[in-house]
């Protein structure tokens, strides 16, 4: 009788412990991003003449306004027909950006300037051995999407290149506008793809390339 009385208590708190812990996990929601900004306080010489690499960060967060120009600087859309900031082969858009932080993971959609929800926290500290990239406040992650690439006869080796030919564009976009912004950056190729695949939740065949972290520098 004690046992049945047990059996019937664990069952009627197991929707409690469904309802705690949701299939789809906890973390990231889309977000909204504000509006580019239409300038900035600085011009194209001073951007270039503070474009540096930074390791050493604040712990302030960065806010949304900076996050949301440097996304658009990096591969936002600029044209009304669509066209990016960033070349590309073809004008396929073959590099997919996704931002990291604390809270979770996203993928910016250009199209729309905002950030959809790609996985929950817990992936920030291990895209890199390298331990200033996960004290940043924010982390870019950039990575080619094999099945967007144009050129069906191409080789391989060639698309790896228009890859991190576009990669390096959007890489330099990153760090002008964050030079702008008085925001630090640093271009980081020592990756754990790996841990990057798994914790975003990418195909087989999707190749990171560079992570950038991101952060108010430490003076």
């Amino acid at each position: 009788m004690m046992h049945n009385r047990w059996l019937k208590r664990i069952a009627l708190s197991l929707p409690i412990v469904l309802l705690a812990f949701p299939v789809s996990g906890a973390g990231a929601k889309d977000i909204s991003l504000p509006k580019r900004p239409a300038a900035v306080q600085s011009d194209l010489v001073n951007a270039l003449e503070n474009r540096k690499s930074v390791r050493d960060y604040t712990t302030a967060r960065l806010n949304l306004q900076d996050l949301s120009a440097i996304l658009w600087a990096a591969n936002g859309v600029n044209r009304d027909y669509g066209r990016r900031t960033a070349p590309s082969a073809f004008g396929n858009e073959y590099i997919d950006i996704y931002v990291v932080s604390d809270e979770g993971a996203w993928r910016y959609d250009a199209s729309a300037h905002r950030l959809k929800a790609a996985a929950p926290a817990g992936l920030k500290e291990r895209l890199t051995g390298q331990r200033f990239v996960g004290r940043a406040s924010h982390v870019l992650v950039l990575v080619a999407d094999p099945g967007k690439y144009p050129g069906f006869f191409a080789s391989g080796e060639e698309r790896l290149r228009w890859a991190h030919a576009t990669a390096g564009a959007i890489a330099q976009n990153v760090y002008l506008m964050s030079a702008a912004r008085g925001v630090g950056t640093c271009l980081v190729a020592g990756i754990d793809e790996g841990a990057i695949r798994k914790g975003l939740g990418l195909a087989a065949d999707a190749m990171p390339l560079y992570v950038m972290p991101l952060g108010y520098e430490e003076r």
